[in-house]
């Protein structure tokens, strides 16, 4: 997983997120993560997730918007997996 920080501009401050996101698991086996950065602009948290069938079908969800020192939460598809995260601020 990798954790980001986005590079400030002139007269802006950057983000600052944990180097990981906290992995959460959901009803039904559904594999989520959250992430609270704070600093800069809004954000979200976007997760690249990996179907766990033969296809190994790959995609991204993106979770809400938040403002700094919120929390973005984004889930994968039921019988999916994780395999990379990062905060994004566009």
């Amino acid at each position: 997983m990798l954790g980001l920080a986005s590079p400030a501009s002139a007269g802006t401050t950057a983000l600052i997120c944990p180097s990981y996101p906290q992995l959460i698991d959901g009803s039904g086996g559904h594999k989520g993560a959250r992430i609270s950065c704070t600093g800069g602009t809004s954000f979200f948290l976007a997760i690249r997730c990996e179907t766990l069938d033969a296809s190994k079908y790959r995609y991204w969800h993106y979770g809400n918007w938040a403002a700094s020192g919120g929390t973005s939460t984004v889930w994968c598809d039921l019988n999916a997996k994780i395999i990379a995260a990062e905060p994004r601020t566009s």
